[in-house]
């Protein structure tokens, strides 16, 4: 498990922010990076979905930061927004909610249509698209693998941020197919019980957990990365 430290729930690698102040953060989400690249090793498309046990737990946030440093490293990177209900990776990335994944499952619009670039190079992004009543359906329809499908033969990368495990089911169906899952965990907000139980229903259908992601962490005896000396920002467990 990774710990992100506090600053962790703004977008690390969006350059309008100092890279000073978010060195600690960035280097977190290499470190993540790398940890997913060793944990996938295929040749074709990797598959990774990010959930979390409960709401407020960072997962969005983190789902954005791991894609744009995925991309960073040259691979292409699809990010596909699956929260259908609470979208808003739609406004970290400055784009429109649709044409997306609802338009798409729903015959108003295509693919192409619904793919839109980002200024992070490598990066593109599929938002979840206009309002449903069924996203439970759509998420674990037969047109939901198809369009997965079709996406993989083009992307190094998809990452799909999905809502969170013990609130609604969306995120199963998509951690069944998925190469690995990421859980996110928010210090004083998650409980022991509610990830437990977010836990024992990705085993049960036998979905491959990377890891957790403890997000806020709380850093002792942090140093600033200033006059070449590195900070402590990170921890593995």
């Amino acid at each position: 498990m990774t710990a992100e430290p506090k600053n962790s729930n703004r977008v690390a690698f969006d350059y309008a922010y100092s890279n000073t102040e978010l060195f600690g953060v960035q280097e977190a989400y290499k470190a993540i990076r790398t940890n997913i690249v060793l944990s996938v090793i295929k040749d074709e498309c990797k598959k990774i979905v990010i959930t979390s046990s409960l709401q407020a737990e960072g997962k969005s946030t983190t789902s954005v930061n791991i894609a744009i440093s995925l991309a960073q490293a040259f691979n292409k990177v699809l990010f596909i927004d699956c929260d259908l209900r609470l979208s808003k990776v739609h406004k970290a990335f400055g784009i429109a909610r649709d044409p997306g994944v609802t338009n798409v499952l729903s015959g108003l619009a295509t693919v192409e249509e619904s793919i839109q670039a980002t200024k992070f190079e490598n990066l593109f992004v599929i938002p979840a698209g206009i309002s449903a009543p069924n996203p439970s359906e759509m998420l674990a329809s037969l047109k939901m693998q198809q369009l997965i499908s079709k996406l993989e033969s083009r992307f190094d990368y998809i990452i799909m941020d999905t809502p969170p495990i013990n609130i609604v089911s969306d995120a199963l169906p998509l951690a069944k197919i998925a190469d690995g899952v990421i859980v996110v965990v928010r210090r004083k907000i998650s409980t022991y019980t509610e990830l437990d139980k977010a836990l024992q229903s990705l085993k049960f259908i036998d979905a491959k957990v990377l890891g957790l992601i403890l997000n806020d962490a709380n850093e002792e005896n942090t140093k600033k990365y200033n006059n070449s000396r590195y900070g402590k920002s990170s921890r593995y467990y």
